[in-house]
């Protein structure tokens, strides 16, 4: 059996330039930062900005080299004691949408950030893809928010 080539900093470079060309008619993507450090690892941000909502968002892109996949992730700032009472909620409804979520460990100003992240497989990238990924990052976060906000 033929063993599968590795992902590189072209597939990494393809996957950027997909992300920016993604046509979708809700949202406009713009890279904010992006770092190749030595190791091969690319970690990008790309700005969101939603067509109909003045909000923007940030879209976090990780891909360690020769891993097969990426992983995108949206910030989600919730209140600490918010966090500690809803925890197994917001956890059950993020499961869900197959997404999972990384409280972070030191809480500032009593806000708990967490990223939602979800991984798409970088060989079989595509636009497709990427519009499923996202999708199901931006209706899982209103999911969340919108459960949070009836509580």
């Amino acid at each position: 059996m033929k063993e599968k080539r590795r992902p590189d900093r072209s597939d990494l470079e393809a996957v950027r330039s997909q992300i920016l060309d993604f046509a979708c008619a809700k949202h406009d993507f713009k890279l904010e930062s992006e770092d190749f450090p030595f190791d091969g690892n690319w970690n990008g941000v790309f700005l969101i900005k939603f067509r109909d909502n003045p909000e923007s968002d940030r879209l976090y892109c990780e891909v360690p080299l020769g891993e097969y996949f990426i992983r995108f992730g949206l910030d989600l700032e919730l209140d600490e004691q918010v966090w500690r009472k809803t925890h197994e909620d917001i956890l059950r409804e993020a499961s869900g949408y197959d997404v999972a979520i990384y409280p972070s460990h030191a809480p500032e100003d009593g806000k708990l950030r967490c990223r939602l992240s979800l991984r798409a497989w970088v060989p079989n990238f595509g636009q497709r893809i990427f519009g499923l990924t996202i999708s199901t990052l931006i209706e899982c976060k209103k999911a969340i928010l919108s459960m949070l906000a009836l509580e």
